[in-house]
């Protein structure tokens, strides 16, 4: 059992890391095998296996890196206030919008199932089910629609325009009023 802790482990699982977001930069994930990967990263496929089952945990790994700062989809989605964002933590939208060194990452067709499948907060959706008189699958749905949307804006035209900070405000507003009809149901 390799030792996690080292600092050679972790130099070797940057550096594994940190192809797979230069591969990304020019083809989607279904394209890239263990062998390119573990040329790219210059390391041999059975350290590559030492490290990783398969490519797709080294991008899990890096979905985890890209939402590490952002506000978590918990806060966001129990939030009770109109834009309740943190001012030193971008907001999810944000965060695909600008994308940063892992914008291959962000932009690769898995990123949204796989961030999804990650940032479930269980309890979140059942405080917020139970506030709402919703069950917790319907209570899902609801952050499922605002997480998609936020991404699917984000990615869009619409993100890169000069008038993005009133395209968001219109965004959280809609939001907000969403859940809040919910509440008062």
């Amino acid at each position: 059992m390799p030792n996690t802790t080292d600092k050679r482990f972790k130099k070797c699982e940057e550096r594994i890391q940190n192809a797979l977001t230069k591969l990304l930069a020019s083809k989607p994930l279904t394209d890239i095998g263990v062998s390119e990967l573990s040329r790219e990263a210059d390391v041999s496929r059975a350290t590559f296996y030492a490290h990783y089952e398969n490519v797709g945990d080294v991008y899990d790994q890096l979905v985890q890196k890209a939402m590490t700062d952002v506000q978590p989809l918990s806060e966001r989605f129990a939030c009770d206030r109109y834009s309740c964002d943190s001012p030193d933590r971008p907001t999810y939208c944000e965060r695909i919008r600008s994308g940063g060194d892992l914008s291959g990452v962000i932009k690769d067709p898995r990123f949204f199932t796989a961030m999804m499948d990650i940032g479930r907060d269980t309890a979140v959706l059942s405080d917020y089910a139970a506030r709402t008189g919703l069950s917790k699958d319907l209570a899902e749905v609801v952050m499922l629609f605002q997480m998609s949307g936020c991404h699917a804006v984000a990615t869009s035209k619409f993100a890169q325009r000069g008038d993005w900070p009133q395209i968001r405000e219109l965004i959280d507003q809609f939001i907000e009023g969403g859940m809040s009809a919910i509440r008062k149901r």
